[in-house]
């Protein structure tokens, strides 16, 4: 990576293991804001995978919301080590462990208990999970496949803020598609074509709005890791399971 992203003397930005800690030795208050921002950013690759693991549609909500809960009452995040790597991998495991000691029942007999009720409704879950592939991955694909769409569409959105503060959002919309990795941008010819302007111009607008994506996209990512060694690495995992069929 480029030395100058990362200072001599640096304070990691690591903001998504800062949540984890807060909930390990912050206030009440804290802990709990912590919290729901954690269930707001990763609970639907947690729906996704309790979903592809044969649970239905009911049973992957109460054991998603279980799952949370689970995080402060079993003390899970508590014994989270400095050490513990990447934020999904940590996840991942804490979800494997409880489905393995947890039924459906007691899953049940706890939802809505905790300091976080997570309305399933309102986030269209089961909507969202219609549009995943139906083939043969695993759980623990689908996971990581969720895992990446909502970091990169979390980039996204930041970046289509910016163009909309401009008064640009059709520009944006025009170069969406030079912005991921599953699918064929159209030509640069018909982007030009579509904003009344040159190819060449074209070229250096979809440079810049690439750069601009990246610095966001490694932003995101520095969040989720606690070293710069694993950024590159990182961002290649992303890269790999979006492009992935």
């Amino acid at each position: 990576m480029p030395p100058a992203l990362f200072p001599k003397t640096p304070v990691f930005p690591t903001t998504h293991w800062t949540q984890v800690r807060m909930v390990q030795q912050g206030t009440v208050e804290d802990a709990a804001h912590a919290m729901e921002q954690l269930c707001k950013d990763y609970w639907y690759p947690v729906y996704a995978f309790l979903r592809r693991s044969g649970h239905g549609d009911h049973d992957a909500e109460d054991l998603t919301q279980v799952f949370f809960q689970h995080l402060v009452t079993d003390q899970a995040i508590q014994s989270a080590r400095k050490d513990a790597g990447k934020l999904r991998t940590f996840l991942l495991g804490v979800l494997m462990r409880l489905l393995s000691n947890h039924t459906r029942h007691h899953a049940a007999q706890k939802r809505g208990g905790g300091i976080v009720h997570l309305s399933f409704d309102e986030m269209n879950a089961e909507e969202r999970y219609a549009h995943e592939p139906v083939d043969g991955h695993d759980p623990e694909w689908i996971f990581s496949h969720a895992w990446a769409q909502e970091l990169v569409a979390h980039v996204r959105d930041k970046l289509r803020e910016t163009f909309i503060a401009t008064g640009r959002e059709q520009v944006f919309e025009l170069l969406l598609p030079f912005l991921v990795w599953d699918a064929e941008p159209p030509s640069q010819k018909e982007i030009a074509q579509k904003l009344g302007s040159s190819e060449a111009a074209v070229r250096v607008l979809i440079h810049r709005v690439r750069g601009k994506f990246r610095d966001l996209l490694r932003s995101e990512v520095i969040k989720t890791v606690l070293s710069p060694e694993e950024v590159a690495s990182e961002l290649v995992w992303l890269q790999n399971v979006l492009g992935a069929k």
